[in-house]
């Protein structure tokens, strides 16, 4: 399957479907604050879409924070043969944590394969273990949340028509 390319929030066609980087579209669109554009209508107001994309996008911006936080948290544990990587997919923007394997063919895991390789580590670093995979699947779950947000935003700003006011020539 050929992948799509996405170049400053640009898109290209691949197999009948537009890849794009809605959050890059998020952060251009909601930098501009032009009031009579169509992303926003109510710019000054706080309520419109363009209040929407900054929330979200500050949001997306800070768990993308909390999974460096943690899997920088789990490279540290010492004698833990596994930790957690962050990825992210250059077509989307799609980030996303996962366990790789430390020794031996340095693999992703799945989740519960992760606990399997932490059987023989103390109860405590277990346990401890378990956490951080709910911690991280919780972030996975609200990034895949505020992307969709913004995707949902946009869909709704590429129906809008642009909003035109007069100007006074006097």
């Amino acid at each position: 399957m050929k992948k799509g390319v996405v170049m400053k929030g640009q898109a290209n066609q691949v197999e009948g479907h537009q890849v794009v980087n809605d959050v890059l579209w998020a952060r251009q669109n909601s930098l501009g604050q032009d009031c009579q554009n169509r992303v926003d209508v109510k710019a000054l107001t706080g309520r419109g879409t363009l209040a929407k994309l900054r929330q979200e996008v500050a949001k997306i911006d800070d768990l993308v924070n909390q999974m460096n936080e943690l899997a920088k948290a789990t490279k540290s544990v010492s004698g833990l043969g596994i930790y957690l990587v962050v990825h992210q997919r250059k077509s989307s923007g799609y980030v996303f944590l996962r366990w790789r394997e430390r020794l031996g063919s340095n693999r992703h895991l799945d989740w519960d394969e992760a606990q399997d390789l932490t059987r023989l580590q103390p109860e405590a670093v277990r346990a401890w273990c378990r956490q951080v995979s709910v911690i991280a699947q919780q972030l996975n779950a609200d990034h895949l949340r505020c992307r969709e947000e913004i995707k949902r935003v946009r869909k709704e700003v590429s129906r809008m028509k642009p909003h035109l006011f007069q100007r006074s020539i006097f």
